[in-house]
C-alpha cells in the first residue's frame, strides 16, 4: 500500500482554507487543519472522510498565540505525523489610518500573518528537504506588490509573504521541495468583513472573484512548481504596472482604490 501524502493547511475553518482542503482531499491527501473554530473544522472533517477516504486531523488553534505553532508541532510529532505540503492560508487585515488601528489587533495580524508563517515553515521545512519532496503555498495578495494605505501594515506583511517564498524558492532548487505564493485580489470570502472594508472603492460594488476560482488557480500553480500566481485580471494588471511604477506613485494608486465611499 503506497504512503499517503499529508497536508497541513492554516485559516482551514472558512474561505480558501475549506477549498484547498477539498482539492487535496479529492486527490488522495490526508489533511491536518488548523483554525481557531474546531466546531467547523470537526465538521469539514466528517465530511471529507466519508466522501474522500482521507483521514483528517482537527488542530483548533489561535495563530497569534506566541507557542501555538510549537504546541501545533509537538501535537504532530507524538502523532507520528510526517507533514508533506503547508498550505500558510491563515491571516487577516486592517483596514483604516495606521494611526487609528488597535494596537493589540495590530500586534495579532502581524503574528498571523509573519510570525506563525515563519516558524511553520521553519518547522516542516526540513523534513521536506530530508525526504525529497514538499509543496508549500504561501497566501500573499496583490498587496504584495507595493505600499497600500489603509491597509498598510496588511500590506507590508504580504509583502513579506511574497519576498520570503521567492528567497525559498531560489533556496530550494534541487531539492523537490517548492514554494508557491498565491496573490489574488478582492475575493468573495469572509475576509473583508472581518477588516471591515466593506465599504471600501476598492470592494463596494464589485463583482469579486470567487474562492474557489483562487484556490483552483493556486492550486494548480502548486502542481507545477511556479513561484507565484496572482488571480484576477485587474490584479495581474495592477501586479505587473508596479514593477515599472514609482513606489510613490504606486501608493498613491492603491490609496485611491481603498478609500472609503463616503469621502
Amino acid at each position: 500500500m503506497s504512503h499517503r501524502r499529508t497536508a497541513l493547511i492554516t485559516g482551514a475553518s472558512s474561505g480558501f482554507g475549506v477549498e484547498f482542503a477539498w482539492l487535496f482531499a479529492r486527490d488522495g491527501f490526508d489533511l491536518v487543519l488548523v483554525a481557531r473554530s474546531g466546531a467547523k473544522m470537526e465538521e469539514q472533517a466528517q465530511l471529507l472522510d466519508e466522501r474522500f477516504g482521507s483521514t483528517t486531523i482537527v488542530l483548533p488553534k489561535d495563530l497569534s498565540r506566541a507557542h501555538a505553532v510549537g504546541e501545533m508541532v509537538d501535537s504532530l510529532v507524538k502523532r507520528g505525523v510526517t507533514i508533506d505540503v503547508l498550505v500558510n492560508n491563515a491571516g487577516f487585515a486592517q483596514y483604516g489610518p495606521f494611526v487609528e488601528a488597535e494596537p493589540s489587533e495590530l500586534v495579532d495580524m502581524l503574528q498571523v500573518n509573519v510570525v506563525a508563517l515563519t516558524e511553520l515553515t521553519r518547522a516542516l521545512l526540513p523534513g521536506m528537504v530530508e525526504r525529497g519532496w514538499g509543496r508549500i503555498v504561501n497566501l500573499g495578495s496583490i498587496g504584495s506588490f507595493a505600499p497600500a494605505p489603509m491597509t498598510g501594515a496588511y500590506a507590508a506583511t504580504k509583502a513579506f509573504v511574497l519576498s520570503f517564498s521567492l528567497a525559498l524558492t531560489e533556496e530550494l532548487k534541487g531539492t523537490g521541495v517548492t514554494v508557491t505564493a498565491l496573490c489574488p485580489g478582492p475575493t468573495a470570502t469572509g475576509f473583508q468583513a472581518r477588516a471591515a472594508m466593506a465599504d471600501s472603492k476598492l470592494i463596494a460594488g464589485r463583482r469579486l472573484d470567487s474562492a474557489d476560482d483562487v484556490v483552483r488557480a493556486g492550486y494548480a500553480a502548486m502542481l507545477k512548481g511556479r513561484p507565484f500566481v496572482v488571480t484576477g485580471t485587474t490584479s495581474k494588471l495592477f501586479a505587473l504596472g508596479s514593477r515599472f511604477l514609482p513606489r510613490t506613485m504606486a501608493a498613491k494608486i492603491a490609496a485611491r482604490s481603498q478609500e472609503r465611499l463616503d469621502r
